[in-house]
This record gives C-alpha cells, sequence and structure tokens, in this order.
C-alpha cells in the first residue's frame, strides 16, 4: 500500500515539473505577466550590450562573441513577440468589453423643467434657467 503512495508522489511530482523542462512552454507564458516580460526584456537588452562592450574592449573573440550575440538578439526576439502578443491579446479584450457596453448604454432622457420648460441634464436636480427643483 504505501508503495501505491510513493509512485502516486513521484508521479504526481514528474507531472508537475516536466513543463518547466520544454523549451517554450505554454502554461508559462500564460503565467508571466506584463510586468516580468518587461523586466526580462530589460536583462536582455543589458546583456546585449555588456556583451558588445566586452568585444569593443577585447575580452572576447569574434569566434565567441557572434553565437552569444545571436542567441540574445533571438531571446530578445522571442520576449519581443510575447509582449506584442499579450498587448494584443489585451486589446481584444478591451475592444469586446467596449463592445458589450455600447448595447448597455442608453440615451439619457433631459429633464424638462414643469416651471418654465427649459430641457435640463439628465442629473440636473434644479433647473438651469429658473433654478425650480426638477422631480
Amino acid at each position: 500500500m504505501s508503495y501505491l503512495g510513493y509512485l502516486i508522489g513521484l508521479l504526481s511530482l514528474l507531472w508537475a515539473i516536466l513543463p518547466l523542462f520544454k523549451k517554450d512552454s505554454t502554461w508559462i507564458s500564460l503565467i508571466m505577466d506584463m510586468d516580468e516580460l518587461e523586466d526580462r526584456k530589460t536583462r536582455v537588452y543589458g546583456n546585449i550590450a555588456d556583451l558588445e562592450f566586452d568585444f569593443a574592449m577585447g575580452r572576447l573573440s569574434e569566434s565567441d562573441f557572434n553565437p552569444i550575440r545571436q542567441s540574445f538578439l533571438q531571446e530578445a526576439g522571442r520576449v519581443m513577440q510575447q509582449l506584442e502578443d499579450q498587448k494584443s491579446d489585451a486589446l481584444i479584450d478591451q475592444i469586446e468589453q467596449d463592445v458589450k457596453d455600447l448595447g448597455k448604454k442608453k440615451k439619457s432622457k433631459k429633464h424638462k423643467c414643469p416651471e418654465c420648460g427649459k430641457s435640463n441634464l439628465p442629473d440636473a436636480r434644479f433647473c438651469m434657467k429658473c433654478g425650480k427643483e426638477l422631480s
């Protein structure tokens, strides 16, 4: 009976950590929010700048510099794509919400003053012309 418990525990642990070893796992990208992506972009840009500085100072050979720079540029491209995807998703959600809200908005009727007949704003409590209280 205890072997079955150990086996279930081990399988659960493997199921939980297996996505961490996949390259470009989709559930990880869903969890990562805009701030984390912006931080990641800043770090990648900093890494590229540091790499170029080290190359300019002669600390790296060209054969070492080129592949490392290429990998940093690819990482920057992935981060930028993820940022754009999240921004466009957020924009689409906002547009859909705005379209839903359009159907809910009703034209507001203006209040007419019973005393002078002047049209007033819908939220007005008093007439703008004569000052009589509106009901």
